[in-house]
């Protein structure tokens, strides 16, 4: 504040001299920054992104490999049950029941009604 001040107080082409100047101060290590090389410390940085970027990518892949094999199991367990028999005839002859024990249930309450 102090700053602002005291460049009010001078002519304006000092002022804005030293306002440059305070500029350039301010901005110099980021201009020097983008100016220098890659460094040792750039390189160990795009070392650990690559490294991070090919473990998600390869745990991405794995997850889809996983869901891929399961379905597929999936799909090759219950084509058997399908295919069974037995499994068959005990499941007709519960939706049978089933069926019948509903049909009993709707004639006592029709019964019940009249």
């Amino acid at each position: 504040m102090a700053r602002i001040n005291a460049l009010n107080k001078l002519p304006l082409l000092p002022s804005l001299f030293i306002m440059l100047l305070f500029l350039a101060i301010e901005t110099s290590p980021i201009i020097a920054k983008l100016l220098s090389p890659k460094g040792e410390y750039d390189f160990k940085l795009e070392d650990i992104e690559t490294a991070l970027q090919a473990t998600l990518s390869q745990d991405k892949y794995q997850r889809e490999l996983l869901v891929k094999t399961s379905a597929s199991m999936h799909d090759k367990v219950y084509e058997d049950i399908a295919q069974d028999k037995k499994l068959y005839d005990l499941q007709r002859r519960k939706a049978t029941e089933l069926l019948e024990l509903q049909a009993n249930g709707f004639l006592e309450k029709q019964k019940k009604t009249l």
